[in-house]
């Protein structure tokens, strides 16, 4: 029962996404005709193109249209582009998971160790500027840390590409600045987590009984980060929010460049279509963690 109810939550936040943003796409002011023809076009020309893309049915006939083509996976024509909406999207997909998964790699890889290296610190002074330096690390906006690490190893010390040119060393300098406000999230949680789990009783009770302290720290470190494990799908958002300003800092060619594109030029199909995507990924993502999560942990399922 609790994944019949984890998969009817699941569609019919898929359904309600997509008739959010069909509709408040429709609301937005402006003629996209227009806005594709530019101030020059005569009034039959945009009642042509109005035709021809469909913009002069009715809402609903619009809205069960689009229903429609979402159902076989069609999401229609780019107005900009003239290519179908779901082709322009797998183009770009797979840069911009590449992107999320070095991020995420890097995220665990750094915060693990990071969290277990301020939690050994007994120096007050020492520790204090560790936890000094995770708030920093949660609260730099990402788009200002992108500009000044392209200053600095890009322009300056010429460490890295200052953009993208089809290579993975250019990926890295994103990615790591993608990560640093992750690291300090994660970070922040496992050191807090570990703190909790060293008060507990069967900690003392292992210790007191000979266990080994390596074994001891697994024993900690495996029910430290168990709580942490939702909060994967939250990092996940912010990766894909974060990646549209990097991508566009950095001139990588991927999902949120394009979604940036499209807005300008009004290409409501294509900001339909990634709209409905990246929900689609998301939902998928935090439903496949829900899934995970309570069979690590079956007290979920039983709501405890």
């Amino acid at each position: 029962m609790f994944y019949i109810k984890k998969l009817a939550k699941m569609i019919f936040s898929i359904f309600l996404i997509g008739t959010l943003s069909f509709l408040l796409l429709e609301m937005i002011p402006g003629d996209p005709a227009s806005a594709i023809l530019g101030v020059e076009s005569t009034p039959e020309d945009i009642e042509l193109l109005r035709e021809a893309l469909g913009l002069n049915k009715s809402l609903i006939v619009r809205y069960l249209t689009w229903g429609k083509g979402v159902l076989a996976g069609d999401f229609g024509n780019s107005f900009k582009y003239s290519e179908p909406v779901v082709d322009l999207i797998l183009k770009r997909l797979p840069l911009t998971l590449e992107i999320a998964l070095i991020s995420i790699g890097i995220v665990f890889l750094v915060s693990v160790p990071l969290s277990f290296l301020l939690y050994k610190i007994k120096n007050k002074h020492v520790k204090k500027i560790g936890d000094f330096m995770i708030g920093v690390f949660i609260s730099v906006p990402s788009f200002w840390l992108g500009i000044i690490f392209m200053f600095v190893f890009g322009v300056i010390l010429r460490w890295f590409s200052v953009g993208y040119n089809n290579t993975f060393a250019s990926l890295i300098l994103p990615c790591v600045v993608i990560a640093i406000p992750n690291i300090g999230i994660i970070t922040s949680y496992i050191k807090s987590n570990l703190e909790y789990e060293m008060r507990e009783e069967y900690i003392k009770y292992l210790y007191v009984n000979g266990l080994k302290m390596k074994w001891l720290n697994l024993y900690i470190l495996k029910n430290s980060i168990l709580p942490v494990v939702p909060l994967i799908g939250i990092m996940i958002i912010d990766l894909i929010t974060g990646i549209v300003i990097i991508e566009q800092i950095f001139s990588i060619p991927g999902i949120g460049r394009l979604l940036i594109t499209s807005v300008v030029t009004r290409d409501i199909p294509l900001i339909q279509g990634l709209i409905f995507y990246t929900s689609v990924v998301l939902v998928l993502i935090n439903f496949i963690i829900d899934i995970l999560y309570s069979i690590i942990d079956p007290r979920i399922r039983g709501g405890e």
